[in-house]
């Protein structure tokens, strides 16, 4: 759990650091060209609106756009020598005097006049009638008109009328003023004023020297909030479905990386739990009838000793029979808890397995001289193997004694020891075909002879634990014997 719990919190903060990532670019690529491009959309649909409304009312009035007191518009009559400049502070109208001022002016009128803005529209094919170039050698012409008759008279002959608008006052709102300390010994004085939609900032910069005071001045603008707001709410569904993305992206490899190894982690506990339950009724029926018999012997036995009928009379003769059927009961118990005591996860010790057989090999001194059997161990000696000294030391044991106890008198059993795997091999001993399949069921007996010691549990118990300890093992008739493998490339 304390592993798990270490492995959520780096995927959490593996999320929580790719968000940021996603946030931070977002701010610092993405968001301020939504918002020059927005800002480039919305000044381009400002100055249609301007326009549009200026040319049906012919007043400021009604004109509402970002930035209202920096915007006016010029209207050039066609009939009279006039200008009219318009804007929301005030109006003013230029009549020109003299006659150069008129001819210029009369100038401006009639180019105006053949303006045409579906002329002036690029289309495929068609030239327009004034291009670009055009218009600008215009407008240099008439500069250089405008220098002429300065240069001649000192002043443009003619004549401004200013008219102040109504409702300029309206424009502005919240005034302040605030003194700040710069550096040296001068002062900066910020002056600031609100209209609709922008702040408008002055500084001054004011500081005495040795000769004097100089003074420097800044201007400048601070777009309202509300300009900004639009881009952000139209890149909020693209940045959901961004984070929605990524959201789904994560939970798969967190599913991948964590959830699902849990899953299948348990899983497989509860397989094994399902397998070990399974095992564990099938072997307490399959023990109870097998415990059935000798308790049943022994009753008889007992019975007919106790009724002294017919030969039970002989009780001499008899008794050794009941501790026979008794003894035979009180293995396979003693089988049943050693099984039941390798229960519990292995533990893993490094074995010396020449050491481990050599020392089986001792117990077994007696059978193996009473059948005059060859026993030779070969193959990689020093070999060691991580395991469970108790569950390999039962399944060696078992292996050992049926290949001694199935072996002919006077043949061989050779044991190959590797790195991964023990071979034992014995010779002059087959399995039958028909209980090969089964050779590793509960209960199941070769013929051999002394049947009476065994109850078919040996090699069940051993498979059990090869299990546990994630080894395999196989049993197979060969040419002239059997060999069982036990193999731990698994481990």
């Amino acid at each position: 759990m304390k592993r798990l719990g270490q492995k959520n919190l780096l995927y959490s903060l593996l999320l929580a650091c790719i968000m940021m990532l996603l946030l931070i670019s977002y701010f610092i690529w993405m968001l301020p060209s939504l918002y020059v491009s927005y800002t480039v959309e919305q000044n381009l649909h400002a100055i249609k609106k301007q326009h549009q409304t200026f040319v049906e009312t012919g007043s400021y009035s009604h004109v509402n756009v970002r930035n209202p007191s920096a915007c006016i518009s010029i209207k050039i009559p066609f009939e009279e020598k006039k200008i009219e400049i318009v804007s929301k502070l005030a109006s003013i109208n230029i009549t020109a005097l003299d006659a150069d001022t008129k001819s210029l002016l009369a100038d401006i009128q009639k180019f105006a006049y053949t303006l045409d803005a579906d002329q002036l529209l690029p289309k495929d094919g068609d030239d327009n009638v004034h291009t670009a170039n055009e218009i600008k050698e215009k407008i240099d012409g008439w500069k250089h008109k405008i220098e002429e008759i300065v240069q001649r008279q000192q002043q443009l002959p003619i004549k401004v009328e200013l008219a102040l608008q109504n409702d300029y006052k309206r424009l502005y709102e919240k005034e302040s003023f605030q003194i700040h300390a710069g550096p040296g010994q001068s002062v900066i004085i910020e002056s600031n004023i609100f209209d609709r939609t922008n702040r408008y900032t002055v500084y001054m910069a004011a500081e005495r020297v040795a000769d004097g005071i100089v003074i420097s001045q800044l201007p400048v603008v601070t777009p309202h909030m509300e300009e900004i707001r639009p881009v952000v709410m139209q890149s909020v569904p693209m940045l959901c479905a961004v984070i929605v993305l990524l959201a789904l992206i994560f939970s798969q490899v967190y599913s991948n990386g964590i959830v699902r190894p849990v899953y299948e982690k348990w899983q497989d506990v509860n397989k094994s739990l399902i397998e070990e339950n399974e095992r564990q009724e099938m072997f307490l029926r399959a023990s109870s009838h097998q415990l059935k018999t000798p308790i049943t012997a022994s009753l008889l036995l007992v019975d007919g000793m106790i009724g002294k009928v017919g030969k039970y009379k002989e009780r001499d003769k008899y008794l050794p029979k009941v501790k026979e059927q008794l003894l035979s009961m009180r293995r396979m118990v003693q089988e049943i808890l050693s099984m039941n005591q390798g229960r519990e996860k292995p533990n893993q010790y490094r074995i010396s397995l020449y050491d481990l057989i050599q020392g089986q090999l001792n117990s077994y001194r007696v059978p193996i001289a009473e059948k005059q059997l060859t026993v030779s161990v070969e193959g990689e000696l020093a070999a060691c193997i991580m395991a469970d000294e108790y569950m390999l030391s039962k399944i060696i044991d078992n292996l050992l004694s049926n290949a001694i106890a199935y072996t002919q008198c006077k043949k061989q059993i050779h044991i190959i020891l590797t790195e991964k795997s023990v071979a034992i091999r014995n010779e002059g001993a087959a399995i039958p075909d028909d209980l090969l399949p089964h050779i590793f069921e509960p209960f199941v007996r070769g013929e051999h002879g002394n049947t009476s010691t065994s109850h078919g549990l040996g090699l069940y118990i051993a498979a059990y634990y090869a299990k546990s300890m994630k080894a395999q093992m196989r049993i197979y008739n060969q040419e002239d014997g059997v060999e069982a493998v036990l193999e731990f490339d698994s481990w």
